[in-house]
């Protein structure tokens, strides 16, 4: 599974900015990369569209993801308005796919989880009915856009500027995604034991191999005892 993350504007693309000096562009470059470093931990490979302060058309946004060959893409922002009360999440999903939906679903609820304020999971067209965000409309994948606060909101452009909450909002955006994902379960992986196979292969989950407790410990000479009530496994020298 690979995972584009898109960290809106940057380079020339630098005018929106909360009262008190905030920079969307800075922003989401810091939330994206904190997101890219919690899915990584887990295995789930991870592309940028831009990992520094660099300007792309949404063009070039689409087009990368595209021949990086993503599963999905993800598109971080912090949004305006013209009211300075106006506050919390939004995650806009396509309204013609059903999967852009349901990872943009998962995605609010996980910041929901994490404690901010929603105002849901939208969806937004042209006049012709077409999606009305480019790298919704355009991406050859299932896309979402968002938009994690408000940075003309004083309470929350403070907020934008602290690293903890970013960090908040990166974790709350992995797990989104991780939960759409689902356990990344590949093929069976044999384990062999001073040459030779065990007769219970091992599953390797999210780039982690699991082995067999039973198999694995009877083999290296351990009695396997299972405590129902604590609903552990423990293991004994004979």
């Amino acid at each position: 599974m690979r995972v584009c993350l898109d960290p809106g504007h940057g380079g020339i693309d630098r005018a929106n900015r909360g009262p008190t000096g905030y920079v969307e562009a800075d922003g989401v470059l810091d939330i994206a990369l904190r997101t890219r470093a919690v899915l990584q931990a887990v295995g789930i490979e991870v592309v940028m569209t831009r990992e520094k302060d660099t300007y792309l058309s949404l063009a070039a946004r689409t087009d990368f993801a595209a021949k990086q060959k993503a599963d999905l893409f993800v598109s971080i922002h912090t949004d305006a308005a013209t009211t300075p009360t106006a506050h919390g999440c939004t995650v806009f999903c396509s309204a013609h796919d059903s999967e852009s939906r349901r990872l943009g679903e998962a995605i609010e609820q996980a910041l929901r989880q994490a404690g901010r304020p929603s105002r849901g999971v939208r969806t937004r067209q042209l006049a012709d009915g077409r999606d009305y965000y480019h790298v919704i409309r355009e991406a050859k994948m299932p896309s979402v856009l968002v938009e994690c606060a408000f940075h003309t909101n004083p309470t929350e452009e403070a907020l934008l500027k602290t690293p903890a909450f970013r960090q908040l909002l990166a974790e709350a955006i992995a797990n989104g995604i991780r939960a759409y994902i689902g356990p990344q379960i590949s093929d069976l992986v044999p384990i062999s034991l001073d040459g030779e196979l065990l007769p219970v292969p091992g599953r390797l989950i999210n780039s982690v191999t699991f082995a067999p407790v039973r198999a694995l410990a009877e083999a290296l000479g351990l009695i396997v005892i299972w405590d129902d009530k604590k609903r552990q496994v423990e293991l004994r020298r004979r």
